[in-house]
């Protein structure tokens, strides 16, 4: 994931970088209730050929979130709309909702603000979020239904960034793709957040690697095993009960302090 000015050769964390990490909501906190919740659309490459496979999709969708978050427009100082944006939606509740976009409708989609990331055969575009019910008409003839994928055919290979992070998702909820790619997306932006500046500054001149895995079996033994650095827990709105803990983040060599 290409970031600006050819920061990617520096070391130094860019003010513009650390002013958009600092505003990052944190996990856990509370919902100030209001009477209009604000949503991140996430809008998922489905074409009708050619379909993607289910896992690089979750993952383009996890990489386009966090990198929409860091995204050097995401600075405050000064404040652009899409910087206002995402701090309005950081001090509401914090939803995403994936829409399914092709052909046409995926290169309309292109024009709006966000970030768009492919893993593999896969894509997703992240918005900047708006107030639900206020959406872009571009956005708004999207399909939230639909998106469902099968489980991918063979599982995913631990090649490559064997260290990156790892989103790990309840298999067991059967969630559609829609769902669960909201959910790692909450699993990789709050993963920044709770990383230092350095070490999330570390990530996203790495270009975000991360890899995501559905397991069967619930999340406890992954939890026991590699700890966690963020537990995602689903606010009910759709498809999950108020409460289930949906993925477990662990952060790799990031979270240790080992980044390259």
């Amino acid at each position: 994931m290409p970031l600006h000015d050819g920061a990617l050769n520096d070391g130094r964390v860019p003010d513009w970088f650390a002013d958009a990490h600092a505003a990052l909501p944190k996990p856990m906190r509370g919902d100030p209730g209001e009477e209009v919740p604000w949503s991140m659309p996430i809008i998922l490459h489905i074409p009708k050929q050619d379909r993607p496979d289910r896992t690089e999709l979750l993952e383009a969708a996890a990489t386009a979130v966090v990198a929409c978050c860091l995204d050097e427009r995401a600075a405050g100082a000064p404040a652009s709309p899409y910087a206002q944006d995402l701090r309005s939606w950081y001090g509401a509740r914090i939803r995403k909702i994936a829409r399914r976009a092709r052909n046409a409708q995926w290169d309309r989609v292109q024009e709006l603000p966000g970030v768009t990331a492919t893993i593999g055969g896969a894509s997703a575009r992240a918005l900047t979020p708006g107030p639900v019910g206020e959406e872009d008409a571009v956005v708004a003839k999207l399909q939230i239904g639909g998106t469902d994928l099968p489980p991918s055919d063979q599982p995913a290979a631990d090649t490559g960034d064997a260290d990156a992070p790892i989103i790990w998702v309840d298999a067991d909820l059967g969630m559609t793709v829609g769902k669960a790619a909201a959910q790692v997306g909450h699993g990789s932006m709050l993963l920044a957040a709770v990383l230092g500046t350095e070490a999330a500054w570390a990530w996203a001149r790495d270009g975000f690697p991360l890899r995501v895995r559905e397991i069967d079996g619930g999340l406890d033994a992954v939890q026991g095993a590699e700890g966690a650095d963020v537990v995602v827990r689903d606010a009910g709105f759709t498809e999950i009960a108020p409460g289930a803990a949906t993925v477990l983040v662990t952060g790799g060599r990031y979270s240790r302090g080992q980044a390259r």
